[in-house]
């Protein structure tokens, strides 16, 4: 999977905070566009369409990460290709030069004299046979000359698709780097707009503290104003403030780790232990993963080999319904849910309706909701 912006924090105006800046500013003359409740609704609305512009930008990364990584299997595959023609073309030459070779020998041997049949020997067949096929030096000579017309043809063809083979791998050379450049400018694209985000957050907290900044100033002189004759009022109401508890935050449950017992179990078990773990583009274990990555990963540690390309792993099992999806299984994500060629990630389900993934750069390994809207369908490995 491709990069996404992680968010040092959540960002949006809470309801709590919002309530804060619109009913402290009520107590005060009407808000105009000047005051920093204003603005600070100004500011909260290009934050929303910041986060817009990211999501954006993490959807395009993730189809370029997992378009590199399909470029990465194209390109192994050629190199295969372009060694098996060199390895082709060199025995052809070999051959070649063995044929060279008896043909100087054969004129040597003609200049000098030599019988028919001692000659005859010098190419492949017995004297005996080459001598019931030609009877005269017109006939060996005709033999050796297309011996070595078929054997330089085959030499030809040889380099051509040498010659191909090289060229096909260069393109993919090309191709794979071309993809690495387009990952990494829109990773800088998701940079900067990470950067104005950050500068729209420490304004919209800026605008906030003036906001409640404000409202103090305007409490403060109404209760100047009656201070005189609710001072006891407002005592015991300080009081009565101080003494409310102060809630203190829910534990965070302790994850189960489940045994390992069937291929799909081993998978969820080994999924469950690299919660945490960083996301590293391209990544594959033990340390870091992208969203394949993982995959390949946990059900390589129960037998079952994936590609580390979510286009091949949609194909590398048994297509199940949502309804029949099982811990174990693989869940995928695309642009489009009707196009499986726009698969951009994937996750292992773990049971009660969440999954296993690999999110995106600056992200870790976690356990998330699994049926979200761009869900495409399940795959069962094995």
């Amino acid at each position: 999977m491709a990069r996404r912006v992680r968010f040092p924090r959540a960002i949006a105006i809470t309801v709590s905070a919002a309530s804060l800046v619109t009913g402290v500013l009520a107590v005060g003359p009407a808000a105009t566009a000047k005051t920093p409740g204003a603005k600070a609704k100004v500011v909260k609305s290009e934050i929303a369409s910041a986060h817009k512009e990211l999501a954006k930008l993490n959807a395009q990364a993730e189809i370029a990460a997992e378009r590199y990584n399909a470029a990465r299997i194209q390109l192994a595959a050629a190199q295969q290709t372009a060694q098996a023609a060199q390895g082709r073309l060199t025995s052809a030459q070999s051959r070649l030069t063995k044929l060279q070779k008896s043909a100087v020998e054969f004129s040597v041997a003609a200049y000098k004299g030599t019988s028919a049949t001692s000659m005859l020997s010098l190419f492949d067949g017995s004297s005996g046979q080459m001598v019931e096929r030609a009877s005269s030096m017109e006939a060996i000579a005709t033999t050796q000359s297309r011996t070595l017309a078929g054997v330089d043809a085959a030499q030809r063809s040889e380099e051509q698709a040498q010659a191909d083979a090289t060229a096909a791998l260069a393109v993919q050379r090309r191709l794979t780097a071309q993809l690495a450049a387009d990952k990494q400018q829109i990773t800088a694209a998701a940079d900067k707009e990470q950067a104005i985000l950050r500068h729209l957050e420490a304004r919209e907290r800026a605008l906030i503290r003036a906001a409640k900044r404000r409202a103090a100033r305007i409490a403060a002189a109404r209760r100047a104003a009656r201070l005189r004759a609710q001072r006891l009022a407002a005592a015991r109401a300080a009081a009565a403030v101080q003494s409310q508890p102060v809630s203190q935050p829910t534990p965070q449950p302790v994850q189960h780790v489940p045994s390992a017992g069937t291929a799909a179990q081993t998978a969820v078990h080994w999924a469950y232990l690299e919660l945490g773990k960083p996301y590293v583009w391209a990544a594959a274990g033990p340390d870091t993963f992208d969203c394949s990555g993982l995959t390949q990963y946990v059900w390589g540690k129960a037998g079952v080999y994936l590609a580390h390309y979510t286009g091949d792993q949609w194909n590398e099992g048994t297509h199940v319904a949502q309804s029949q999806v099982q811990p174990g299984d693989l869940v995928f994500f695309a642009t489009n849910t009707s196009d499986a060629s726009t698969i951009h990630h994937v996750g292992i389900y773990v049971g009660g309706g969440q999954m296993i993934d690999a999110p995106y750069t600056g992200a870790y390994v976690r356990k998330e909701y699994a049926f979200r809207s761009d869900y495409i369908g399940a795959v069962r490995p094995g």
